[in-house]
């Protein structure tokens, strides 16, 4: 593989990769291979960006913690809804939002746990019996929590089992 910055050959490792491409710091994909150059280009082999992305958002919806505003943006845009979409479902001005994923204003309680639900009523890769367990988990679980940014460890290697952190 050919460096795209400077032309030069890439040679591949595996290697953990911090994957902040999705716009979360904290997400770091194991045993991953990567092409790196001399020149200090990185580039991940991501082939299944959707099914990684999925079981990000699945990490983020069961976190005991509240979303900060980065994890609101990732699960919204996971969602494909716009920030106006997502504001009119919420009862919330877009500008609400926007301070919610800009980390100028905390994210409320009710629309945090309200994002986590509506997430899962999109999601068509869980289990009826996995969402309720979910659905009950961050009913009960997130109330007067405070905000962490623990690591999400996740496999790229599709066949071994994902650490969380």
């Amino acid at each position: 593989m050919k460096c795209p910055s400077c032309g030069k050959g890439m040679r591949a490792a595996k290697r953990d990769y911090r994957y902040q491409e999705a716009g979360l710091k904290n997400v770091v994909l194991t045993d991953t291979t990567v092409y790196e150059c001399d020149c200090g280009e990185m580039l991940p082999e991501l082939p299944q960006i959707s099914r990684l992305h999925h079981r990000i958002a699945e990490d983020l919806i069961i976190k005991q913690s509240p979303l900060t505003g980065d994890e609101f943006r990732f699960l919204r845009k996971a969602m494909g809804m716009s920030a106006k979409e997502l504001a009119r479902l919420l009862s919330v001005t877009p500008v609400t939002v926007s301070r919610w994923e800009n980390n100028k204003e905390k994210v409320g309680t009710q629309s945090d746990r309200l994002l986590r639900c509506l997430y899962l009523t999109r999601s068509k890769d869980l289990a009826a019996s996995k969402v309720l367990k979910i659905l009950a988990d961050i009913m009960w679980g997130i109330a007067g929590r405070k905000p962490k940014t623990e690591p999400i460890f996740i496999s790229s290697a599709p066949a071994r089992e994902r650490r969380v952190g």
